[in-house]
């Protein structure tokens, strides 16, 4: 086997061996399958995608029940965003993670109610709730990571009058390249997001399953694209 195939291997292996390389995996697998399920002619196909959709989601579902005490130590280590660039991105991250943080348990009650492991009639409200959080939490880190990628923009230009080594530059173009990717991405997220609040609610429920589909497997994809370029710079 030659060195670029080992490389390659290694590396797949080494994300699969994260939880959040896993989740990435899974959360592509999940909607690729559901676009194709949703575009195929095949009825019997596409039921047998939207299936196998629907069992990646739920182990991402069921993975994300211990995602509480992660969350917490993460909250805690970043507290008041001291590490943060200014003041405006330090109190986005604040407010993400305390909705973060809220999201799981909300999430669990939904999930508790769907599969009937407790007593309840109202796991549509819980869904509601889990949703708004969903959608509060990606835009606040997109617009978080806008604002990055002007302070990254405009810090590019200052290294770029006092004569910065051009290495120092390209270094920081990449770091821009990259959060705009991100920012892309977590659009991507949004829009997926907000179709899941109930209708009536901005475009909530209103793009079927390949429009789904479409939308969070190019997410997923430049998630992925993202993970492994990380590991690179």
């Amino acid at each position: 086997m030659g060195k670029a195939t080992m490389f390659a291997l290694n590396e797949i292996c080494d994300v699969l061996d994260t939880y959040k390389g896993r989740d990435k995996v899974l959360r592509t697998l999940c909607y690729s399958a559901k676009l194709i399920g949703g575009l195929t002619s095949n009825p019997k196909f596409g039921q047998r995608m939207l299936a196998f959709s629907s069992q990646m989601s739920g182990t991402r579902a069921v993975l994300r029940l211990l995602d509480d005490l992660p969350m917490l130590k993460y909250n805690i280590e970043y507290g008041l965003g001291h590490n943060e660039p200014d003041t405006m991105m330090a109190s986005l991250g604040v407010i993400t993670n305390i909705i973060d943080q809220i999201y799981y348990p909300v999430e669990k009650m939904s999930w508790l109610l769907e599969h009937k492991l407790i007593d309840g009639n109202n796991g549509s409200k819980w869904d509601t709730a889990s949703s708004v959080f969903w959608v509060a939490s990606i835009y606040l880190s997109l617009m978080s990571n806008v604002r990055y990628v002007l302070l990254l923009q405009k810090h590019k230009k200052c290294q770029a009058t006092t004569g910065n080594t051009v290495d120092a530059l390209d270094r920081l173009l990449s770091k821009q390249k990259f959060e705009v990717l991100t920012c892309i991405r977590l659009t991507l997220d949004l829009v997926h997001a907000v179709n899941t609040l109930p209708k009536g609610y901005l475009w909530g429920e209103k793009l079927n399953t390949w429009q789904v589909g479409l939308v969070a497997t190019t997410s997923s994809f430049l998630g992925l694209y993202q993970l492994f370029a990380k590991r690179q710079m």
